[in-house]
């Protein structure tokens, strides 16, 4: 009878032991984008924390496909089958999910302003990842847009990288002749509303010092910032200094001197291109533009966001944020994995990114500007907006039908009415 008893106890010990070992793991969900060269990067950074975290596990995956990242997330969420955290989110998405209390912000959390300060981040997620005093997205990346100028035409030519509108013009004016099919600066004409973010966008950040366009209350783009930059698009146009007809890889082939290109590019024009020369610049600026100033410019640039409302999966989810973006081993095998510049203010300054950076020179030319470099506007309304400025303002501008002003002035109007819908 004793031997039986010693037997149950022994037993109900384990099987509690057991269920106290299963208790204490927990285990949380998440996805990163779809993308070959980040899907590697976050099989081996999970695979290394799940190795030295046996409590706290990650499930990881790539975003399921469907028509788009953000689609598939919404429908999941909807659902009740969506992730703990994700990558691949901009700030336009992330507004809608702001919107919705789907996102949990990170400053509630113990050691977020440290963390912005270990990462040198702070900078970067203040000054355009904040919604209403809260900050729900870390940056990962930041792919800084730049001009890139024919090196070559331009020292035949005996002409210094353009800094300003005139500078272009005077340029323009001497080298322009479309009926050889020679334009002297690419202007993407093309009523996509995600090419606004390249164009004006990019340019009403550079004219004004960094400051949004617009944000989830109102339009601000009604100033000489933008006029500036529209008088000058109106007379590429007007003069046939930009070609409104579409040429494959126009700036490679010497159709035009100069074009709006992201890091991204930089790989393949060394493959297909490879004895093409470019110089690398800042955005274009009006005259009056100071040139001792830092010139902002439009980054690609996506985030971590975190969507569970259980508090024990929060404590996980953010002691792997904490331990992800706190080592900048992870940052520096990200740039060697992904040649994309990771959302730091002094990636120049480190020697984890220096070797990369000296065998990559180019890539190092778009790291000068990530100090200076803008995220997408925070509002959920982003495709609807850049939509109607396709519609009112850029188009009309381009094909001649409106002045720059009543462009400015009708698409302040239409805008605003979509943003207080």
């Amino acid at each position: 009878m004793k031997k039986t008893l010693v037997v149950l106890l022994v037993s109900a010990l384990v099987m509690t032991l057991a269920g106290v070992g299963q208790m204490a793991t927990t285990t949380i969900e998440f996805w990163t984008a779809p993308n070959p060269f980040q899907e590697a990067f976050w099989s081996e950074t999970v695979k290394e924390w799940n190795s030295t975290h046996p409590d706290q596990q990650i499930k990881w995956q790539v975003i399921p496909a469907g028509n788009s990242s953000e689609e598939v997330v919404l429908t999941a969420l909807a659902t009740g089958t969506g992730p703990d955290l994700s990558t691949n989110i901009f700030t336009g998405f992330a507004a809608q999910l702001i919107e919705n209390d789907f996102l949990v912000p990170f400053n509630q959390f113990d050691g977020f302003e440290e963390l912005l300060k270990a990462r040198s981040m702070e900078n970067i997620v203040k000054n355009g990842w904040g919604f209403n005093g809260n900050y729900y997205v870390l940056p990962l990346y930041t792919n800084p847009m730049a001009y890139w100028w024919n090196k070559d035409i331009l020292d035949e030519l005996g002409y210094d990288v353009p800094r300003t509108y005139g500078d272009v013009l005077k340029l323009a004016a001497n080298y322009n002749d479309p009926g050889k099919q020679k334009y002297t600066l690419l202007v993407r004409y093309e009523p996509a509303w995600w090419d606004r973010w390249y164009d004006f966008c990019l340019s009403y950040l550079a004219n004004s010092g960094g400051k949004p366009y617009w944000d989830s209350e109102k339009v601000l783009f009604n100033d000489e910032h933008a006029l500036k930059y529209m008088e000058f698009i109106d007379q590429l146009f007007r003069k046939k200094y930009a070609p409104i007809e579409s040429f494959q890889d126009p700036l490679q082939k010497g159709i035009v001197l100069g074009s709006i290109e992201g890091p991204w590019n930089i790989n393949y024009t060394k493959e297909a291109y490879p004895d093409f020369k470019y110089v690398i610049a800042p955005p274009l600026v009006p005259d009056d533009y100071p040139a001792d100033q830092p010139v902002h410019t439009f980054a690609d640039t996506k985030g971590m966001v975190m969507l569970t409302k259980n508090k024990q999966k929060q404590a996980v989810a953010w002691n792997f944020i904490k331990w992800y973006f706190s080592d900048i081993r992870h940052d520096a095998k990200w740039l060697e994995m992904t040649n994309m510049l990771p959302s730091r203010e002094d990636v120049l300054e480190r020697k984890e990114f220096a070797e990369y950076l000296s065998a990559n020179p180019q890539l190092a030319e778009y790291a000068k500007l990530l100090p200076y470099s803008v995220p997408p506007a925070l509002n959920s309304k982003t495709i609807e907006l850049q939509t109607k400025l396709n519609e009112v303002l850029w188009e009309p501008v381009i094909y001649g039908k409106k002045t720059p002003v009543k462009a400015i002035n009708d698409a302040e109007k239409e805008l605003n009415k979509i943003i207080k819908q």
